[in-house]
């Protein structure tokens, strides 16, 4: 049956989501599934919990501020977003026992809001490696672990390593089912949680599909530079920037401008393309602005060093990239294996030069594959894989009429 007519399996339930962040500072695989599910659900997004300390330092990371708004707000027919208070304990990312304390904390904080609500026996959700205390301890009609990064090769040393694989699997343990956006994570999760789900990431065609309107107009921030222009869409971060490559791209070919677009994180020091003039940082816009900038990039780009992060997670903007048409030159990570028959792969920097020469090459006419190919991979047939998967977990747990 085509994705874009089946129904939602999943109706009039109520569903309590732990947020990776705040609201509206990044669109994730989790604030898409949570729009998604609102559809026919009700859906409450509840921010990050933590220690005041711990907040702020999330936020200059982020490098933005902390706006004041209200603790519970209504921001759709059917979505809500909680900003609980700021009184967990300090010291998540290194002792165990904090997040366990957190989330009995936090688990206490949900009940209150649910009856503010009038949420009826809910589903509880989270993306949170750490959350296996709030799993545990939140009395909910089914819990759902989502794995959406290998968060472990962020650590520190290698006992915190230890200690995040050992909450990963604790969270595991405490869900009844597990989702995993590509079967790299899938894969060791099993063995904490057979029930675990490999669900990819997707792309919003209805936004990003705007790159192909003839009537989108490209901003001047990128319209004015020199053609072709090489694009990258998303969070400039050290995890998945490889400078080296860029910096032998920009050099190879001075006559290309190579177009960056997104958040600089911090640990990021987007000084380093300094001596590289072709090489233009174009910061954070707008998400509804995404598209227009996607519709100035003659190829697009996922210059991924491969690591444990980029080797195991998957790349929610290879979707968007060919839900609007371009050409892809990635290196050799799980999504563009996937689509390997729409993407070209290099993994060395003389390599990827010549494989973006090959994209900028590409007739017209090949866009018809790309479209094609990304075509089953939008965010409304996501959730409805999501929805199915968790109709069959409650029609398991409590045989009987659907809610």
């Amino acid at each position: 049956m085509n994705s874009e007519v089946v129904p939602m399996a999943l109706r009039n339930a109520d569903i309590i989501c732990l947020g990776p962040a705040e609201w509206g500072v990044i669109n994730s695989v989790t604030s898409y599934t949570m729009l998604g599910m609102a559809e026919a659900n009700r859906v409450l997004y509840v921010e990050p919990f933590g220690s005041s300390l711990t907040l702020r330092r999330a936020a200059r990371l982020q490098r933005r501020e902390r706006e004041r708004k209200p603790v519970l707000e209504q921001i759709g027919d059917r979505v809500w977003i909680y900003r609980p208070p700021a009184i967990g304990l300090p010291g998540t990312s290194r002792l165990a026992t904090v997040s366990h304390i957190n989330g009995m904390i936090l688990a206490r904080l949900l009940r209150g809001v649910q009856r503010q609500l009038g949420f009826r026996d809910p589903i509880l959700w989270s993306p949170l490696y750490n959350s296996g205390s709030v799993l545990r301890h939140f009395p909910a009609r089914l819990r759902i672990f989502e794995s959406v990064d290998f968060d472990a090769a962020l650590a520190r040393d290698e006992r915190q390593r230890r200690m995040i694989l050992s909450l990963e699997a604790e969270a595991c343990r405490a869900a009844d089912i597990v989702f995993a956006v590509t079967d790299e994570l899938a894969e060791p999760l099993r063995a904490h949680n057979p029930r675990t789900h490999v669900s990819y990431c997707a792309a919003a065609p209805e936004v990003f599909g705007q790159a192909l309107l003839p009537e989108t107009v490209v901003p001047d921030a990128i319209a004015r530079l020199p053609k072709p222009v090489i694009g990258y869409l998303g969070g400039l971060d050290p995890w998945k920037m490889d400078v080296g490559l860029l910096r032998h791209m920009a050099r190879s070919h001075p006559d290309w401008s190579i177009a960056l677009v997104g958040y600089v994180w911090f640990g990021f020091d987007a000084a380093v393309f300094a001596d590289c003039p072709n090489i233009h940082v174009l910061g954070p816009q707008d998400y509804a602005a995404f598209p227009s900038f996607l519709k100035g990039m003659d190829v697009c780009i996922m210059p991924f060093p491969l690591n444990d992060n980029t080797l195991r997670g998957d790349a929610l903007k290879l979707y968007e990239y060919l839900a609007g048409g371009r050409p892809v030159v990635s290196t050799s990570v799980p999504a563009a294996r996937r689509l390997s028959s729409v993407v070209r792969i290099a993994d060395t920097p003389e390599h990827f030069v010549a494989a973006v020469e090959a994209a900028l090459a590409e007739p017209p006419e090949a866009q018809a594959a790309r479209l094609e190919a990304v075509r089953p991979h939008s965010w409304h047939a996501r959730v409805r894989q999501k929805a199915a998967v968790i109709r069959a977990a409650l029609d398991e747990v409590r045989p009987g009429p659907r809610p």
